[in-house]
């Protein structure tokens, strides 16, 4: 009863001016903000390494094609590495820890879809059908898979050694302390309190 009541005004909002203009300005926000290039970086590396698989399905392999594919794929996962390498001069040390978070959730999140919904499947649909290994269908499902793989294992690397950098960088700027200042004056206070109680 309480669903039915609950989709009655979710539909009735959505038929109103302002809930298209309140969607609208959040799509906005999200298209102006640079969390964006993430999920663009990591789409176009997904469709990258499909675009691999499509063209090498029926072709035979060449080296000189793999390195294409996996240029493609790196360059892809450095746009979706802009926000946390330069998250912007107005960013805040919590701003920059967000964009490494959100890059290497989509990250993770690409590199492991891609295996367990992609790879795997297909693969197993080509050992059911029988196919030769060393027809082109293994090998662009095979090297299409590496360089996604090779990219992002790549990206996550560079953002864990980049981030740390970053948020010291704005965390310094923005005049905060930064996590470990935080705790030392929290062991400082504590031992000053114990000096105190003793005498």
């Amino acid at each position: 009863m309480f669903d039915g009541v609950r989709i009655k005004r979710r539909l009735s909002e959505m038929t109103q001016a302002w809930f298209w203009e309140d969607m609208f300005d959040a799509v906005c926000d999200y298209m102006r903000s640079r969390s964006v290039w993430v999920g663009v970086g990591n789409a176009a590396t997904f469709f990258s390494a499909l675009a691999g698989l499509t063209y090498y399905w029926s072709r035979p392999f060449s080296f000189a094609g793999y390195a294409v594919v996996q240029l493609a794929c790196l360059a892809c996962q450095a746009v979706a590495l802009i926000p946390v390498v330069w998250p912007g001069g107005a960013a805040t040390n919590r701003d920059a820890g967000d964009f490494s978070d959100l890059h290497q959730s989509l990250t993770v999140a690409t590199v492991c879809g891609s295996w367990v919904f992609g790879a795997y499947p297909g693969a197993a649909l080509l050992v059911f059908f029988d196919v030769d290994v060393n027809s082109p269908p293994w090998a662009a499902v095979f090297f299409s898979a590496t360089a996604l793989t090779i990219a992002c294992v790549a990206s996550l690397v560079t953002a864990t050694a980049v981030s740390g950098k970053v948020n010291k960088h704005h965390g310094e700027a923005s005049g905060l302390p930064s996590v470990s200042d935080r705790v030392d004056d929290g062991d400082s206070s504590v031992a000053d309190t114990g000096g105190f109680d003793s005498d």
